[in-house]
């Protein structure tokens, strides 16, 4: 099992070989959720693509991929000589990351409880990865 992880805490990305999810996609979704998640807040100055991709160790082409989908979905925007920076997210974007984060956990609740998990159970099992992170991370 193949895990490539990023040192800069900046940026904290983990890649891994293991999850038959694809490189791009990977880094796609990572970064996408960290400006989202107003981690990386608009005017942060991402990695060149050299620069991730030797961090990453992936290639140059995934890295190229990966920043080219974002600034198509307006979460990145590059400017010539000064590199590429995290976007300001427009309230409709905002909007739509909150309809499909409601309709993910929605699906989340339902298929929990046809699996018979009570919600007081869902509840703490939600409270502690707020406040721990995701309990297969823990030691």
């Amino acid at each position: 099992m193949c895990i490539h992880t990023m040192t800069n805490p900046s940026l904290p990305l983990s890649l891994s070989q293991a999850s038959g999810v694809p490189f791009y996609r990977q880094l796609h979704d990572q970064i996408a959720a960290l400006i989202t998640s107003g981690t990386l807040p608009p005017g942060t100055l991402l990695p060149g693509v050299r620069q991730l991709a030797q961090d990453t160790l992936v290639s140059l082409i995934t890295v190229r991929r990966t920043y080219a989908d974002l600034e198509a979905a307006g979460l990145i925007e590059r400017r010539q000589g000064q590199g590429t920076y995290v976007r300001a997210m427009a309230e409709d974007t905002r909007q739509h990351a909150r309809e499909e984060a409601q309709q993910v956990l929605a699906e989340a609740v339902s298929r929990a409880r046809q699996l018979g998990l009570p919600d007081s159970e869902q509840r703490r099992f939600l409270s502690t990865l707020w406040t721990d992170g995701d309990p297969d991370d823990r030691p």
